[in-house]
């Protein structure tokens, strides 16, 4: 109200049942929600005041009473009791040739004998197959409430067995959608209630109603169907938390209402407001204007205080100038009576509490990894990262965030939504200016529509320099031909002797042990070819001699030195596979060191093979503690029997 009543398209909480019953599915804890005007009208509405036969309503008086309680992920449900008397809703002036009085009158709603009282069910959830859509429906029981209405001084109260009763049934459906628009927490919203989309109320107790120019008329009766019109009201609002470094919300709503007895300019409401929260979420204020399209309206301010960490809060609003106003002490076709000036009380209050809740659900999982995790944009290429979310979770939106060695953001890439599969990066910053050559960290993250963030352990890719261009030497070139030649004639040489000791193993006969050569060492030593050949000897304390196959220099299919590790398992069960491959890689990477590009392991077990190529600078991480096994594995390149697997295949 506050708000001038533009709340279809915001609707986060408990009242929602009343401005758009969708938006109850933005709850996550059990809230109760009392709301009050708590001076209103005095007990002189009947006529003789406190001595009145049916008087009532005093202080303090209820607007609603709401119970609303999830059930799971976006599925709430709820109970409220609704006593509506405000001219932001339920309000309609009627036909403008009437007079001040007729009009009020002959209002279904504004009509003494028929103030609304509601008791509600309502139920909400978002539709899991339109990302972000949310749909309400509430039913709901109608009738007068009995601590108001106007005694028949024309007669009739003699011939209708007590005060005129109304009692009947109708509809509720709301819709609402989401659209998360940028990276800085963004939101645009559209909302749509649609009320008493079939409600039909009666006077059950033999009194007939009608509607003539003069006003309301009645006779007593078999008694009188009424269909309460229709009321469609659209709303858009727009969030934010950037623009004015506060959070911030804008609302307007169209008001359309099919009542025939009314002209269209009479038919359809303006409501426009803001609020802003301040102190955290502590304090918010905001303001509003609410209009019918043919007359000025009511300005409206309000604000709502919170305390124990959120779950308590207090909200108030006050509305000027109160239009229409009338005070009435004349008869008429219902009865004499007075309202001292006021038809609707300008000040309302309003309490929350939220508690307990649906089980707080999990931030969601996801995974990422990068190749090649080192790379020359001088030379052309490109870091491609492969992102995956393994949850079946509404993405509100993702990023992946690039920093340099001394932990300042050079690059963010983001989007709302679900995030790609993959993503290229040509080692630019933001500014898309080339980065220079070094190791920086990146991480993913996604944040749900829950605002749970769900992010990967920070990893490193690194970006080449140029590579250097060394003036060719004749003799050294043949020199280092004839070391490679050499080199290769000793793997060959090794690979014989393997295969011989495969062959005596399957023929059933002792094989005679390969010993695998060490490569000559300079004096300062480092080893003489690092390309090829034999490695120093790497102690795989998980394996013994015999399953050992190979270990030696190799180069991949971009001529990359890497090195090679053979060896045949006594397990078959994956988890441990991969357990044993993880202890062979730490040893091979404390052996050799990082300045190669890969360690591929090459697994042999029962009839199967399975692959491993790690980066060297992963497998450091792992052997040094900073990554655990399975993100080891996931930034491993894997295969069983050449085809491509992800680390859970078993």
């Amino acid at each position: 109200m506050g708000m001038g009543g533009a709340f279809t398209a915001v609707a986060d909480d408990a009242s929602a049942a009343y401005w758009n019953v969708a938006g109850l599915s933005q709850l996550t804890a059990y809230e109760i929600a009392l709301s009050s005007a708590p001076v209103y009208f005095d007990n002189n509405i009947a006529p003789g005041g406190s001595n009145a036969p049916w008087q009532g309503f005093d202080f303090p008086w209820y607007e609603s009473m709401q119970f609303m309680f999830p059930i799971a992920k976006e599925n709430t449900l709820g109970i409220s009791f609704f006593r509506p008397f405000h001219p932001q809703m339920d309000y309609f002036p009627g036909n403008p040739n009437l007079s001040t009085l007729d009009r009020e009158e002959g209002s279904y709603i504004l009509n003494p004998t028929f103030q609304e009282s509601i008791i509600q069910l309502s139920y909400a959830a978002r539709l899991s197959a339109v990302k972000n859509f949310s749909l309400g429906i509430s039913v709901k029981r109608v009738t007068n409430d009995q601590y108001y209405f106007l005694p028949i001084t024309t007669g009739l109260e003699s011939q209708i067995p007590g005060p005129p009763r109304v009692i009947g049934y109708g509809l509720d459906i709301g819709l609402l959608y989401r659209i998360p628009i940028t990276k800085y927490s963004e939101e645009f919203r559209i909302g749509v209630a649609i009320n008493n989309l079939v409600t039909n109320v009666t006077y059950p107790n033999g009194l007939n109603v009608g509607n003539a120019n003069a006003g309301v008329t009645f006779s007593p009766g078999s008694g009188t169907s009424i269909q309460v019109p229709p009321q469609i009201t659209l709303g858009l609002a727009y969030k934010n938390d950037f623009l004015f470094k506060i959070r911030n919300i804008t609302a307007l709503d169209l008001d359309l209402i099919s009542d025939p007895d009314f002209t269209d300019a009479y038919n359809k409401y303006l409501r426009f407001g803001t609020e802003f929260w301040f102190l955290k979420d502590v304090l918010g204020v905001r303001a509003g204007y609410s209009t019918p399209m043919s007359s000025p309206g009511d300005i409206s301010i309000g604000g709502s205080i919170r305390a124990l960490g959120g779950d308590f809060e207090i909200d108030a609003a006050y509305l000027f100038p109160i239009a229409p106003q009338a005070s009435v002490s004349q008869g008429s076709a219902i009865g004499t009576y007075t309202t001292g000036g006021y038809n609707f009380e300008p000040f309302h209050l309003g309490l929350s509490y939220r508690f307990g809740g649906g089980q707080e659900l999990p931030p969601p999982k996801v995974g990422a990894f990068v190749r090649p995790s080192s790379f020359a944009p001088s030379q052309g290429e490109k870091a491609t990262f492969f992102l995956d979310t393994t949850e079946d979770v509404s993405v509100n939106r993702w990023s992946v965030l690039i920093y340099d060695s001394s932990n300042h953001l050079v690059r963010g890439l983001r989007g709302s939504g679900s995030p790609p599969t993959k993503l290229v990066w040509g080692g630019e910053n933001d500014q898309y200016e080339p980065l220079p050559p070094g190791v920086y960290s990146w991480s993913f993250q996604v944040v749900d529509n829950l605002d749970h963030i769900g992010s990967t352990p920070v990893q490193t890719v690194e970006i080449l320099g140029p590579a250097q261009v060394e003036t060719k030497d004749p003799s050294k070139l043949l020199a280092l031909r004839q070391q490679q030649a050499g080199l290769l004639a000793q793997e060959r040489q090794q690979l014989s002797a393997l295969a011989q000791q495969n062959l005596q193993r399957l023929l059933g006969t002792e094989p005679t042990p390969t010993v695998v050569a060490t490569p000559p060492v300079e004096a300062n030593g480092n080893t003489q070819v690092p390309e090829a050949g034999g490695v120093p000897a790497i102690g795989f304390t998980n394996l013994t001699p015999d399953q050992v196959l190979a270990a030696h220099f190799d180069k991949n299919g971009n001529g990359e030195p890497i090195v090679a590790v053979s060896y045949r398992s006594q397990l078959s069960y994956g988890p441990y596979l991969y357990q044993e491959a993880a202890d062979v890689i730490k040893a091979s990477v404390k052996t050799v060191g990082t300045g190669l590009k890969a360690i591929a392991t090459r697994v042999y077990y029962g009839k199967n093979e399975l692959t491993l190529v790690t980066p060297t600078e992963v497998a450091a991480n792992y052997a040094s503690g900073r990554i655990n096994e399975p993100q080891l594995l996931q930034l491993s390149d894997i295969h069983i029997n050449g085809v491509k697997v992800g680390p859970n295949v078993q």
